[in-house]
């Protein structure tokens, strides 16, 4: 097999590559209520890499922290100063914490992958660029190794949508399971990878996921989110205000494509407020369920070329959307004939994917592999995505 998809470039010496690396993948999405860690062993490159997951942790930011990032899009630039350091110190005081519950001292990490905090992603038009936060500078010298972070520019700077990047992993951990599957993660926004064997994946956002629920329920009641989807199983689905949803034009873009929650959180739920005032919140919630379902199998439908109802693949859910049961039973209502299984069936944590993802994704930076193709975010060839900052210690 040719490995000019795989390898740009050998930023470790070639002689070190069996060696076992010891990475920290560290994550927090667009909910912005914890920090997601995972700390796995590394031996090899490229898809004959062998990844043990050592041990993993979802741990809560500060409730200081998560009120201020909820309104990132209101801040002064003092305030996106402020905490961009205090995010970061924030970030590794988690993390150093986590590794000291695990026996893990100061040092011994290889290197750590930060995704950072996302309080901004372009709704399209690349150009508008992307922002996370938690300056990787102030985590490396807390955990005295190198981090690598600010994973989506150089994939921007290539003309891609610098998102979604965690397909990477998907490749690298699950490229022999089958023929064809999917792995479907519903985030804040819904996104999908599509693996055909060693071929690179293809992979897009197909939109809203938990996005608008979490919006709804912090707009409307005393609640963050719906837990376990209670209020949503009490609604039912508004079919005017669906239709209307899905007129949204960034259904009609080719894939792969990217969005945020500058389109599909709380300027959504203003929206359904205004086309639906008289429709309660648990008809709310189970309309954006159905929104969420139907994007996912409308895309899904786009990619591989034929009508939802038909496709029959393995579909592998994660991210916090898992947890939902009116969003499941609407995916299996829009999908009827695909196979639905929980990702944890892939011997992995569906609500750690992400930050073991970073840590491929920091692997792969450290080892100059590519881990972005035109197939999966759009860019013009294949990028190696993060940049390095060593410890200052």
């Amino acid at each position: 097999m040719s490995t000019d998809h795989l390898r740009a470039c050998f930023v470790l010496p070639a002689d070190q590559v069996d060696q076992p690396r010891l990475v920290l993948g560290m994550s927090s999405g667009t909910s912005a209520d914890g920090l997601d860690l995972a700390l796995v062993r590394i031996v090899g490159a490229g898809l004959q890499r062998q990844v043990e997951f050592i041990a993993g942790a979802e741990v809560p930011l500060q409730a200081h922290s998560r009120a201020a990032i909820r309104r990132a899009a209101e801040w002064k630039i003092s305030e996106l100063a402020h905490w961009h350091y205090h995010l970061a110190v924030e970030f590794g005081q988690l993390a150093a914490d986590f590794l000291a519950q695990h026996g893990i001292s100061a040092g011994e990490l290889t290197l750590a992958g930060s995704h950072g905090q996302t309080v901004y992603h372009h709704d399209g038009d690349f150009q508008d660029g992307t922002l996370q936060i938690a300056d990787p500078a102030v985590i490396a010298y807390q955990l005295s190794c190198p981090v690598i972070a600010d994973f989506r520019w150089n994939d921007i700077a290539a003309g891609g949508q610098g998102a979604p990047i965690s397909p990477f992993a998907d490749w690298v951990l699950h490229h022999a399971v089958g023929e064809s599957i999917v792995i479907l993660n519903l985030g804040g926004i819904a996104n999908l990878t599509l693996l055909r064997g060693t071929e690179p994946p293809a992979a897009w956002d197909s939109g809203p996921a938990n996005g608008p629920l979490d919006a709804l329920m912090q707009a409307q009641s005393n609640w963050e989110f719906d837990r376990d989807g209670k209020i949503a199983a009490q609604g039912k689905i508004d079919p005017n205000l669906l239709t209307e949803l899905q007129s949204d034009p960034f259904f009609r873009r080719r894939l792969p494509r990217s969005t945020g929650l500058e389109r599909f959180g709380a300027s959504l739920t203003a929206r359904i407020r205004q086309i639906a005032p008289a429709t309660s919140l648990p008809d709310q919630l189970r309309t954006c369920c159905a929104l969420a379902a139907w994007a996912v199998a409308q895309s899904l439908e786009i990619a591989v070329g034929d009508p939802s109802e038909k496709i029959s693949l393995p579909i592998y859910v994660c991210g916090g959307g898992g947890h939902n049961p009116v969003l499941t039973e609407e995916l299996q209502f829009a999908l009827p004939q695909a196979k639905f299984h929980n990702y944890s069936e892939l011997h992995g944590n569906p609500d750690l994917r992400e930050a073991q993802a970073f840590a491929l994704l920091a692997d792969a930076c450290f080892l100059g592999e590519y881990s972005a193709w035109p197939s999966t975010t759009g860019a013009r060839h294949p990028v190696i995505l993060g940049k390095i900052v060593p410890s200052c210690i």
